[in-house]
Order: structure tokens, then C-alpha cells, then sequence
């Protein structure tokens, strides 16, 4: 028996919640779900939305503790559209990688936290 279905939401630390939520907002194909009663905590879903899919939740923080790795990515059909859609936004990101099948790069957000797309035969 599976007691555990999906991820359900991944939570990733801003220190300027109003700006941050702006910039997702504009990045993503995402729609607010969730805000918090105590105004620390803005959850997005995608905006096709279905059952499985994982949401994306910022939160207030004083300090973003930067990491050396991803913790997660987001898949595409078009990355080298969606490189150059962060490029004409003047998002940080890193060149297009290829391994094999798969075609990855890495982006920051306003606060620096690394994340990443990819792309790769469904």
C-alpha cells in the first residue's frame, strides 16, 4: 500500500515577498492558490493544472542561504524558447547543456535561488 501519492508543493525561501511573487508570476504559466493570514506565504499551481502536479510555494525569509545545487527543475518542451523568453527578461542563466538526450540550463531567481529547465524525450 502507498501512503505517499505525489509531491504536493515545493517551498522555496524570498526575501522580498511582493517582488518575488511579481517575477514568478511573470516567469511561469502559474496562478496564486494560496496566501497565508499572517502574509509570509504565497502558493502558485500551474495554471493547466492537474491532479499530479507539483505547486510552488515562496516564503518569507530575512536571508536566502545560497545552495550549490538545484533543488528541482522544470521540464520543457522548448528550451532554448524558454532560454531565450528568460534571456530577453534579463534573467541570470547559464548556457544550454547537452547530455545525451537531454537538454538542461540553469536560472536564478531575484533572490538567487538556482533552479533549472530541461528537456528530454517523454
Amino acid at each position: 500500500m502507498a501512503f505517499v501519492k505525489r509531491i504536493d508543493t515545493v517551498f522555496v525561501p524570498v526575501t522580498d515577498l511582493e517582488r518575488s511573487e511579481r517575477w514568478y508570476l511573470e516567469m511561469f504559466p502559474f496562478k496564486v492558490t494560496f496566501r497565508s493570514s499572517d502574509g509570509r506565504y504565497v502558493g502558485f499551481s500551474f495554471k493547466d493544472h492537474h491532479p499530479l502536479q507539483t505547486g510552488l510555494c515562496i516564503y518569507k525569509v530575512e536571508k536566502v542561504v545560497k545552495s550549490e545545487h538545484e533543488t528541482f527543475n522544470f521540464f520543457t518542451e522548448d528550451v532554448e524558447g524558454y532560454h531565450r523568453f528568460l534571456q530577453e527578461r534579463n534573467v541570470k542563466i547559464t548556457d544550454i547543456h547537452v547530455d545525451g538526450n537531454t537538454r538542461f540550463f540553469e536560472f536564478y531567481d531575484p533572490d538567487g535561488n538556482r533552479m533549472s529547465a530541461v528537456t528530454f524525450p517523454e
